[in-house]
């Protein structure tokens, strides 16, 4: 018995691609899962360690699930196996926000318009002289992303995303995603789609394994990956309209964004996105968001933003097609409310 004992956990051990088969497991695997999928992704056209920049996002980038459309998105995958590596970034007037990943969907370091390089490091791995922002990662593998506010000026931005440079990074890139049954993984996604209609985004998002509860974290990650904590950036989640019905692409809506969301050098943006795909709305426009630099507010600090088929109407945005929305607040007011109203015309 002692021997079939022992044979059976080394059988465990040898496969560790095999979770345990439940609903429950399924749910703390899938950040590791959606982590492991785009850093799989976006290797096959890009070299670890270095980065990649996006461009404004348009409709048909599939990179990542609701991307904001007026923000240079800089993508660096990188594994620090072999010792700890360091960003160097540059000054901007405007925002501009390095968040670091690693694999399990924490976020433990956001830096926002950085005054020196970033060094990011295991526990246990010796620093190099000088003086950095130190961040340490709780996996190998791990995501440097970074967000560049395009206030019309993108010539300005891709000339100092030149400067937005990894040394190092370029350690071991594999990383281990367990295994599940289909009737698992749909039973699963039931679950997480339960917690993502009564979701408060704030807890969705947190910097170390424990911050956030594992179902939350998983909702989160469905509804937006990439999503940061609460006090760098806050979010609401634009569903229905005041009489509680589903958004469509027919109706035209008016939605009151409140007054005092961020404080300064912050900035508040509305973006809209399909439900069938998560992805930006295609318009004739090429207008997907709403931001502080790109509306008009009212007197009151408010902003009174129109949402229809044609994209006319004050501080207008097309839709066309079912949608839902996400408000952000970068640089967010303490206790600001992330939640705007919305009237069906």
């Amino acid at each position: 018995m002692k021997k079939l004992f022992l044979l059976c956990l080394f059988v465990v051990i040898a496969l560790p691609g095999l979770a345990l088969d439940t609903i429950d497991e399924y749910i703390r695997e899938y950040p590791n899962q959606e982590q492991v999928k785009m850093m799989n992704a976006w290797l096959e056209n890009n070299e670890k360690g270095t980065f990649h920049f996006s461009g404004l996002v348009g409709p048909s980038d599939g990179t990542v699930i609701t991307p904001q459309a007026t923000v240079d998105y800089g993508y660096c995958w990188f594994s620090i196996s072999d010792g700890p590596t360091v960003v160097n970034t540059p000054k901007y007037d405007r925002f501009f926000s390095v968040s670091i990943f690693d694999m399990k969907h924490n976020v433990p370091a956001v830096v926002v318009n950085p005054d020196k390089a970033i060094l990011i490091k295991r526990p246990g791995q010796k620093a190099p002289d000088g003086e950095f922002n130190v961040v340490e990662l709780e996996t190998d593998q791990g995501l440097v992303f970074t967000r560049m506010v395009v206030v019309n000026n993108m010539d300005e931005v891709r000339n100092l995303s030149k400067s937005i440079v990894m040394e190092g990074g370029r350690g071991d890139m594999n990383r281990n995603v367990q295994r599940f049954s289909p009737e698992t993984e749909k039973k699963a996604h039931t679950v997480i789609d339960a917690v993502i209609a009564g979701l408060n985004a704030d807890d969705a998002f947190g910097k170390v394994s424990g911050d956030v509860s594992f179902l939350n974290l998983a909702a989160g990650v469905k509804l937006g990956q990439l999503g940061t904590p609460s006090e760098t950036v806050r979010y609401g989640i634009i569903l229905t309209d005041d009489s509680g019905a589903a958004l469509n692409g027919k109706d035209i809506y008016t939605v009151t964004v409140p007054a005092g969301l961020v404080e300064e050098g912050g900035y508040y943006s509305v973006t809209l996105y399909g439900t069938d795909n998560k992805l930006l709305i295609p318009n004739d426009k090429k207008i997907y968001d709403r931001t502080s630099f790109s509306s008009e507010a009212n007197d009151d600090g408010t902003y009174t933003l129109t949402l229809s088929p044609s994209g006319e109407g004050q501080n207008g945005i097309p839709t066309g097609k079912d949608f839902y929305g996400i408000l952000r607040a970068y640089v967010p007011a303490p206790g600001a409310i992330m939640k705007v109203k919305v009237e069906k015309k």
